[in-house]
């Protein structure tokens, strides 16, 4: 009876199960008699060591507001029950990402309950590391500018029945805190004024990120600004848009705020479907 064989597909599948689990029985029959499998930790906590490093930049705020050792406790654990499957680790973590269903928020908010009854906080900081990572990683090019606007005017075409709509690297966080001060000093300020105490409120707000001159902006929403931009990333329908944000507010100045998203370079003009 001939020995079996194996492809390279088999060998390779096995040893991805090995790497994000830590089980070694199927790579076990791949292994030379002569060589110990104790070499395999090697490879194993190579990949732990990366995936954790991966969450360390993709949440860089949590990091300063834990403490580099605590987080990677938390990280190192977090990779163990939600291993990445894709080659990058860009996003790893991250809310509505395909490479694991349990992303690191849901992690804290289920294992770590008593974390974060002490820092409720906590997942507002890392949706904001997620929104200006995506953002950094979007494509910024497409945009409105003012000459463009101008001499569709000129054409005679009617600005509120084409296809507008936010910018790629746009995103609008919905937030439970007023967080947005305190996660600047997190990301951008020094170690000193990380530890200083800043009275938080609990009151649901917004923030929107994007791309601007190749550098990412961000700016925190009125709910009048919230509902509309909104609106405009769902549906690229600017007169939708306009009806949402009046029933929020009567006040709403739809012709104030075009020029500012214009000047911000958040506008672009979606393709036509046929």
């Amino acid at each position: 009876m001939g020995a079996k064989t194996y492809s390279h597909t088999e060998y390779f599948d096995a040893f991805e199960k090995f790497m994000q689990t830590g089980n070694r029985e199927e790579l076990a029959s791949y292994l030379e008699d002569t060589r110990p499998e104790a070499f395999l930790s090697v490879y194993r906590n190579g990949f732990i060591r990366a995936s954790s490093s991966a969450l360390e930049s993709n949440y860089p705020s949590l990091v300063k507001l834990w403490g580099e050792d605590y987080f990677a406790q938390v990280a190192g654990a977090y990779v163990n029950v939600a291993p990445p499957s894709s080659a990058t680790l860009i996003g790893y973590g991250f809310e509505g990402s395909s490479d694991s269903e349990l992303s690191f928020i849901d992690y804290l908010e289920q294992n770590l309950a008593g974390i974060i009854e002490q820092f409720p906080y906590v997942p507002d900081i890392c949706r904001l590391d997620q929104a200006w990572l995506e953002s950094l990683n979007e494509n910024g090019d497409m945009f409105l500018t003012l000459p463009e606007v101008q001499e569709m005017i000129a054409q005679g075409i009617d600005l509120a029945e084409l296809p507008l709509s936010l910018v790629d690297s746009s995103r609008i966080i919905e937030l439970e805190f007023d967080i947005f001060e305190l996660w600047g000093q997190l990301r951008f300020g020094d170690a000193e004024a990380n530890q200083q105490q800043i009275a938080l409120n609990a009151e649901k707000n917004a923030v929107i990120f994007w791309q601007m001159d190749l550098q990412v902006q961000a700016k925190p929403l009125s709910d009048m600004e919230a509902v509309f931009m909104t609106a405009l990333k769902q549906t690229a329908n600017f007169e939708s848009a306009t009806t949402q944000a009046l029933a929020k507010d009567e006040s709403f100045e739809v012709s104030a705020l075009f020029a500012e998203l214009l000047t911000a370079q958040l506008l672009t003009a979606k393709p036509l479907k046929h």
